[in-house]
């Protein structure tokens, strides 16, 4: 027994003299306790202890010490047993365990970039259709189509000889519509035409054309002479109206009525007049001026739309109205025993004063809702009117009276 405890003990001593001599580490600080007491030792409070009263210092800005105390490193760990004596130390920063990122600190997202511009595809415009840049396209094409082949054949006419050859005019109708439309094609393709836009130039190539024809009569041309004026005043007029009206939003409809209501006023009127004018000297109608005057309403209306902005519901009115009272002066007129001057006088005087009476009202009546308060729908309303109807035994007379219109 002696001599067993005698060998545990020597290789005790054995063990000991080969491990490394290390400091002892000190026992972890309390987390509650403050050095208030001259008694207590400084490892017993951490560095960065700070009394509650005290503000937290930022994350930022490393821990100063205070009042001139040395601040206790952190302890290093005790090596493992098991750790080979000539293994190199570690330094301590190199030891150091990674402290953990700070709740104040930024979190930085990595930087995306931003696509390249080649990568990115370019927005195309849309389209009307894969053949038309807008809706307004094809009713181009179309009136130049037929408008080509109409001024083709009478320009080719011009050269038929009685003697001879006779089919330039199939030559020149074909060689027209393939000209223009492919023109109008090529136009409508690249240069957005709009629906009012494409209207206004059917109806300019149309008024152009009867303009130039009547003109080329009234000055006595001969068919060449007509044909190239008909063909030239025609593409004129389409062309201004491309031209005005290129590039931005569409023509609105109280313009495009204006121009409308314009021309349509300038052919009554003019007919009216000539009429009068005829039956008054006793030489026969002139048809020149009435062919001429829509273009020049058309133009009138086309100038009188730059300043002016009227609301279609007025144009309607405007329209409607004087026609109304224009027709029934002509029938009660015709069913009366009186001149055709007298009844010419008296539809042009009708329509010219509700013509400005509706153009006064239209221009007095208020912006806001006029009307306290709404109709039934479903409920029946007599409306008293005139009626003038035909009487006697041949219908050679006018009866005239109060009737009663039932609206429902």
């Amino acid at each position: 027994m002696r001599l067993t405890a005698l060998l545990l003990g020597l290789f005790a001593t054995l063990a000991s003299a080969q491990q490394p001599a290390t400091d002892s580490p000190l026992p972890p600080p309390p987390l509650t306790s403050s050095p208030t007491s001259p008694d207590e030792p400084e490892w017993a409070t951490p560095g960065n202890f700070r009394p509650a009263t005290e503000p937290a210092p930022s994350a930022a800005s490393p821990a100063e010490p205070t009042d001139g105390a040395p601040t206790a490193s952190p302890a290093e760990p005790p090596p493992s047993p098991s750790a080979r004596p000539d293994a190199p130390s570690r330094s301590p920063a190199a030891s150091a365990p990674r402290r953990p990122a700070s709740a104040l600190e930024p979190t930085r997202e990595p930087a995306v970039s931003e696509p390249s511009r080649a990568l990115v595809p370019a927005k195309r415009p849309l389209r009307y259709s894969r053949l038309s840049a807008d809706s307004g396209g094809p009713t181009l094409v179309l009136t130049e189509a037929v408008g080509g082949m109409v001024l083709g054949a009478m320009l080719g006419d011009s050269y038929d000889d009685p003697n001879g050859r006779s089919d330039n005019a199939y030559m020149g109708a074909m060689l027209g519509a393939l000209s223009l439309g492919t023109a109008s094609t090529l136009y409508q393709y690249f240069v957005p035409v709009k629906r009012n836009e494409s209207l206004l130039a059917a109806s300019a190539a149309t008024l152009g054309f009867t303009a130039g024809v009547s003109a080329a009569n009234g000055w006595d041309l001969d068919s060449r002479q007509r044909a190239l004026l008909a063909l030239t005043t025609s593409q004129v007029g389409v062309a201004s109206v491309l031209l005005l009206t290129a590039g931005g939003n569409d023509v609105s409809d109280g313009d495009a009525g204006l121009v409308g209501t314009t021309a349509f006023y300038a052919f009554i009127t003019t007919g009216l007049v000539e009429f009068i004018g005829s039956r008054q000297s006793g030489d026969s109608f002139r048809f020149t001026p009435l062919l001429i005057a829509p273009a020049a309403g058309m133009l009138l209306g086309g100038l009188l739309a730059i300043p002016l902005e009227i609301e279609p519901s007025s144009l309607r009115d405007v329209t409607l109205f004087p026609v109304g009272m224009g027709l029934a002066a002509l029938l009660v007129g015709s069913r009366l025993d009186v001149s055709d001057v007298t009844v010419a006088k008296t539809v042009l005087g009708t329509v010219a004063g509700t013509f400005a009476i509706t153009v006064l009202l239209s221009a007095l009546a208020p912006d806001g809702p006029t009307q306290r308060e709404p109709r039934t729908v479903n409920a029946l309303q007599p409306v008293p009117v005139p009626v003038v109807m035909p009487a006697g035994r041949g219908n050679d007379a006018v009866a005239a009276g109060p009737g009663v219109f039932m609206r429902f």
